[in-house]
């Protein structure tokens, strides 16, 4: 065919592309409260922060000793209720105080139960919610590889036939081809980095829940006799 094609992305752009997804291992970062936790080592973890699988009431509760396996909370129609109200982000820390204030003075003959009990409720909530995010994570990141593997498996057969078209040898239907190959990795690439730009503040997630099922549990221990 003889015509020169354009060369989207040189030798040099393709590693800096698919460095996060494809070839830098993943880095382990730490949690609000690293000691609280069981880590995974899951090499397919796009995040810089570690993958905290599931929060512990270890570190996080200060009054007596919690049973997580006790859910008897959830047949606390007040407890729920809270829980309710206090766990969306959009509520303040200032808000949730008051919120908690409240709920203790209702419960003044019986508050360490009925703390213990909206902690367990607050952990359990928290842990499904981030079990959810994680999942999507995972997805996420699998989705990415595979449109990394695409767009390398492009790259490689758009190299093959701009050689043979610099050797005078590209046939009509193949020049079609890479016409096509050349669009499809031009999308391929604008969609994979629109996804990494969302990529930190997915990852962010995890950890904004553990850090407000944190601070609520230190306001709960607040009104605790």
């Amino acid at each position: 065919m003889n015509r020169k094609h354009l060369s989207l992305f040189d030798k040099k752009t393709i590693p800096l592309l698919f460095s996060l997804a494809i070839l830098a291992p993943v880095a382990s970062g730490g949690g609000a409260i690293k000691e609280a936790h069981a880590y995974s080592e899951d090499k397919n973890w796009p995040c810089i922060q570690a993958k905290v699988i599931k929060l512990s009431a270890g570190q996080m509760w200060r009054g007596n000793p919690v049973k997580e396996t006790d859910l008897t909370w959830q047949q606390n129609e007040d407890v729920k209720s809270l829980i309710k109200q206090i766990m969306p982000r959009r509520v303040t820390l200032k808000e949730t105080e008051k919120i908690i204030s409240d709920f203790a003075k209702k419960h003044s003959t019986n508050v360490n139960k009925q703390l213990e009990q909206s902690f367990l409720a607050l952990l359990f909530e928290t842990n499904k919610v981030r079990k959810e995010i994680i999942g999507g994570i995972g997805k996420f990141s699998s989705r990415q590889k595979s449109l990394s593997k695409r767009i390398i498996e492009n790259r490689r057969k758009i190299v093959e036939f701009e050689k043979k078209d610099e050797a005078g040898t590209l046939t009509k239907e193949e020049d079609q081809q890479l016409a096509k190959l050349e669009q499809q990795l031009e999308w391929d690439i604008r969609i994979h980095e629109e996804r990494e730009k969302s990529l930190e503040y997915v990852c962010e997630s995890p950890v904004i829940l553990e850090q407000r099922l944190f601070a609520l549990s230190q306001q709960l221990k607040k009104f605790y006799k």
